[in-house]
């Protein structure tokens, strides 16, 4: 036998020679290494010593008697194209930074952060890509990106990110400096739940966050807003492509969607779909609320129970391609899909009303937060597009004096519009289908 384990060798003549040979067997489950992939190391036993080689992972492991613990790692395992895929397939977390030799593998197993132990890999090296696995990752605490570094999945219904505990953001952007080039896209940021306490699903706190690009993601579980922009923190230059929101309950706050800064340029959405419940707060969910900054949406789809499509107030700048609104868990009657209050400039294109009762589709109205009359606002055409909808007044309500020095304009005709301000009218309200002519 070899000296390097210090085997027993039988002396010449020895009867009982299987007692040596027996306890040899015993010294070689914990003298030789085991190779496997991660996900089979249930499948031996743990004995005190013994060791295990993760083929697809690089993680090494040793035995105590009763549980495999890791000790380490060799890197090499995952420098190939396969070895990150096979480390992904076996539910690991993978970050390659540009500045590492090799992807280095967070197991989940290991911690209780695994995204963010992989971001911070990325955030000591020069940035990079954390991959994660075609599976859920539990995640105990906020992910807080670092510039220059972009998280991505196999897809949103495949890989997800569960933030497990109660009042914890999800992604947040709370470093003192500005935070620029960071990719968001393939996955699904699931929060607590639909009965817990929840934080904000994407959150920018401090700094300003520059060249934020988001692919396709899915939100669910959360009850609180699912993107918000703080007062006084204005991100610029940042694209969304595809956000779909299921089961996310912002009854309580003043949006699904909320920009509650005054500033903040060139913010840019594809297609915003939002189905959210109203299980939590007992109330409607506000999809869409901005104060300040300039918001472009493509597209705003939304069920559930979507009251307010699009609250705008103070100073915001939006523009709306195309509103689909058709709630089906309506709590209380909203007073307008489309509420304009202020000075800020709003163009929507169209408004497209499938299911549910509304007061009115939109309203031009005060804004108390700076007391502005409504100013510039463009009010495209309203279609109504099924048997079961209902508007119970009107489709434009001017609840207050428009500016008639920036005056606000309508594609549609005079009988559509109700003035209920009650005051002398000021002119500030033209009505396209009616040849320009001025109302309110």
């Amino acid at each position: 036998m070899t000296d390097n384990h210090d085997l027993n060798t039988p002396a010449k003549g020895t009867l009982d020679w299987n007692v040596p040979l027996n306890e040899n067997f015993e010294r070689l489950d914990a003298a030789v290494e085991i190779r496997d992939v991660r996900a089979n190391r249930s499948n031996y036993v743990p004995k005190d010593g013994a060791k295990f080689l993760a083929t697809d992972t690089g993680r090494v492991y040793l035995g105590d008697g009763s549980a495999w613990n890791e000790i380490g790692t060799i890197a090499a395992s995952g420098g190939s194209a396969g070895g990150v895929n096979a480390a992904l397939v076996a539910g690991n977390v993978v970050a390659i930074a540009s500045e590492l030799a090799a992807p280095e593998i967070v197991d989940p197993d290991g911690t209780d952060t695994p995204v963010q132990d992989a971001m911070d890999v990325l955030g000591n090296n020069g940035g990079g890509v954390v991959r994660l696995p075609p599976y859920t990752v539990s995640e105990a605490g906020s992910i807080r990106p670092y510039r220059d570094t972009a998280i991505l999945g196999f897809g949103p219904d495949v890989s997800k990110i569960a933030i497990t505990p109660s009042n914890v953001d999800g992604i947040r952007f709370d470093r003192s400096e500005t935070v620029s080039r960071v990719r968001l896209d393939e996955f699904a940021l699931n929060g607590p739940g639909r009965s817990a306490d929840s934080g904000v699903a994407v959150h920018h706190v401090t700094g300003d966050t520059q060249d934020l690009v988001v692919g396709r993601l899915i939100f669910w579980g959360w009850n609180n807003s699912v993107y918000r922009v703080d007062e006084g923190v204005g991100p610029f230059q940042c694209r969304h492509e595809l956000l779909t929101v299921y089961e996310c309950d912002a009854g309580n706050e003043d949006g699904l969607f909320e920009f509650r800064s005054w500033y903040g340029p060139a913010n840019w959405f594809g297609t915003i779909a939002a189905y959210p419940t109203a299980d939590y707060s007992g109330a409607n969910t506000t999809v869409f609320f901005s104060r300040g900054g300039t918001q472009m949406v493509d597209h705003l789809t939304m069920g559930g129970s979507a009251g307010v499509a699009v609250d705008q107030t103070w100073d915001s700048h939006l523009h709306f391609g195309n509103i689909h609104w058709e709630p089906t868990d309506l709590r209380s009657t909203p007073p307008a899909i489309v509420r304009l209050l202020g000075h800020g400039p709003a163009l929507v294109d169209s408004v497209k009303h499938v299911t549910g009762t509304t007061d009115y589709v939109y309203e031009l109205g005060y804004d108390a937060y700076n007391g502005q009359a409504p100013a510039r606002k463009r009010l495209g055409q309203y279609y109504d597009a099924g048997s079961t909808t209902a508007v119970s007044s009107n489709v434009v309500n001017v609840a207050h004096p428009p500016n008639a020095s920036a005056p606000s304009y309508y594609w549609g005709t005079t009988d559509d519009v109700d003035v209920t301000h009650g005051s002398a009218g000021s002119g500030g309200l033209r009505v396209l289908g009616d040849a320009g002519t001025a109302m309110g």
